[in-house]
């Protein structure tokens, strides 16, 4: 009776590191799958700001486009350009 005793309690011990264990790891994981759903979001973010920054070079691009085929204007070069002097 007193070995089946002492087997059930070091079965007993050995459940329990078990579910400390498992306890950790799963708070480890759930901390790294807090962080990279914050980083998510940061890259979500990011690109939202890198997709209209683009949006906006590629509208002054085709402002300047058109401004040169469609208004035939080019840029000026020094000879063509006066500064005027404030009062």
């Amino acid at each position: 009776m007193m070995k089946l005793n002492i087997l059930l309690f070091i079965v007993l011990i050995v459940f329990c590191l078990l579910k400390v264990n498992t306890e950790h790891l799963y708070r480890k994981n759930f901390s790294i799958l807090d962080s990279e759903q914050k980083r998510e979001i940061e890259l979500k973010e990011e690109k939202t700001k890198l997709e209209l920054e683009n949006t906006d070079q590629s509208g002054n691009n085709r402002i300047e486009e058109f401004a040169k085929k469609k208004l035939e204007m080019v840029e000026p070069n020094q000879n063509n350009i006066i500064q005027l002097e404030g009062q």
